[in-house]
């Protein structure tokens, strides 16, 4: 252990802010040492048939600006309009949410209040990922940008051109993790943030997030199932070696073992991982999942809590011009388990 990891352990763990932006809800937790502190979870669901970032950003926006009393916008359409995806100048066009939100997430409406910095994970429909192999290339900044950039185009088509893209600081002559974020969401999550005076000390994929999680239980692989995606990786020395996505339907985990054996026949070193968590953010009840799931794989808790995937469209309720306003949705505690995330 260096020395620097050595006395960073001897000081007090701080409490940090994180925030997951997802298509259909927003989930925010405060952590201290890892786990999540009472009244340190907020969940908070949306339509957004569209899966525009636009809605979960206006959901974040009306939340930094009352996180005492959650207001909810009653212009996030169901039609998820990228013109109804701002939060109203006045407060007379907010909608209150259910009387019992405000009993919810005191930690976390406490730490917006006091302007914490945002630790952001964002959903993979807006984040792409993608392992590419080592080249001299990387060793200069100009190289490297125009290579991971053609490495994302080359899967992701044009559309990745206009991407902000980052590597990660894998050892020399290893491969690299890549990952696309779509430029306009980044802008607006940092001028968001200075626009409440606070600022995003991290912005990452949910597969980044899920990893720091699981840390303590160290998986030789990850799944993770958001509402009609899998992203599975495999891991290596706490680092992602590879990474697949695909889509799913709402009966994922009837799906889960072929999606992996058809990845282990295009990735034969993959047949050496035996243990492999799975963070389920579909929406559906933990002890269904858990049912269901096949071997190898085993459910393990949510970085963002309990009840953390629970599906929007069956709690949010119609406003005024068949507009759905935000709902509050309080989280479920976290249940224990041999292999639960720290």
């Amino acid at each position: 252990m260096s020395l620097i990891k050595y006395f960073a352990a001897l000081l007090p763990a701080r409490r940090t802010l994180h925030v997951h932006l997802a298509p259909q809800s927003l989930l925010a937790v405060v952590r201290h040492g890892g786990r999540i502190v009472e009244g340190g979870a907020l969940h908070i669901a949306f339509a957004n048939p569209a899966g525009q970032w636009q809605a979960p950003l206006a959901a974040l926006r009306a939340l930094l600006a009352q996180p005492d009393c959650a207001y909810a916008s009653d212009t996030l359409a169901a039609a998820g309009n990228d013109a109804h995806c701002a939060a109203p100048a006045h407060a007379a066009d907010r909608m209150p949410l259910a009387a019992p939100a405000a009993e919810y997430g005191v930690a976390v409406r406490a730490a917006l209040a006091e302007h914490s910095p945002l630790h952001v994970s964002l959903s993979g429909r807006w984040c792409q990922m993608l392992v590419a192999p080592w080249s001299d290339a990387l060793l200069s900044e100009r190289g490297a940008a125009h290579l991971l950039e053609m490495q994302l185009a080359a899967v992701y088509g044009d559309a990745a051109r206009g991407w902000t893209v980052k590597g990660d600081d894998a050892p020399y002559g290893q491969p690299r993790l890549v990952c696309g974020i779509t430029t306009g969401l980044l802008d607006a999550l940092h001028a968001l943030a200075a626009e409440h005076g606070t600022r995003c000390a991290a912005i990452e994929p949910l597969a980044s997030t899920v990893c720091a999680s699981l840390a303590a239980n160290r998986p030789d692989a990850i799944a993770i199932i958001e509402p009609w995606r899998i992203t599975m990786a495999a891991l290596a020395k706490g680092r992602i070696s590879a990474v697949q996505s695909q889509p799913c339907s709402p009966a994922w985990h009837a799906e889960l073992a072929l999606a992996w054996q058809r990845w282990s026949l295009r990735a034969p070193e993959l047949a050496a991982v035996t243990d492999v968590a799975v963070i389920d953010l579909s929406g559906q009840p933990a002890g269904l999942a858990a049912a269901h799931l096949p071997a190898l794989f085993w459910l393990a808790a949510s970085p963002f809590g309990g009840g953390a995937g629970l599906p929007p469209a069956a709690r949010a309720r119609t406003g005024p011009g068949g507009k759905l306003p935000l709902s509050i949705v309080p989280a479920a505690k976290t249940s224990g388990g041999a292999k639960e995330a720290a």
